[in-house]
């Protein structure tokens, strides 16, 4: 137990040593956020248009078609990351 607690202490960043540990937190979901902006911009600007023209009722139904195009996008652009991976 003595030798653990060491261990841990002696690899562990601290802030007096002025070392980094490398990790980002929340790594995978700023991973996944940043490519879900990047594809609500690319869909966003392919229907703008037709966002404009449209009333009330077609926006809604437009905004739900564009969220299921965001997400077939992020799909697809998602690099094969596992969500348990440390980052």
């Amino acid at each position: 137990m003595l030798r653990q607690r060491f261990l841990t202490r002696a690899l562990a960043a601290s802030s007096d040593t002025g070392r980094k540990s490398g990790f980002v937190a929340d790594g995978y979901d700023r991973l996944v956020s940043a490519v879900e902006s990047d594809a609500r911009l690319i869909i966003e600007a392919k229907f703008a248009d037709e966002w404009n023209a449209s009333g009330l009722i077609r926006r809604w139904k437009l905004h739900r078609k564009m969220n299921a195009e965001i997400a077939m996008l992020v799909a697809e652009m998602m690099p094969d990351v596992s969500p348990d991976a440390l980052f």
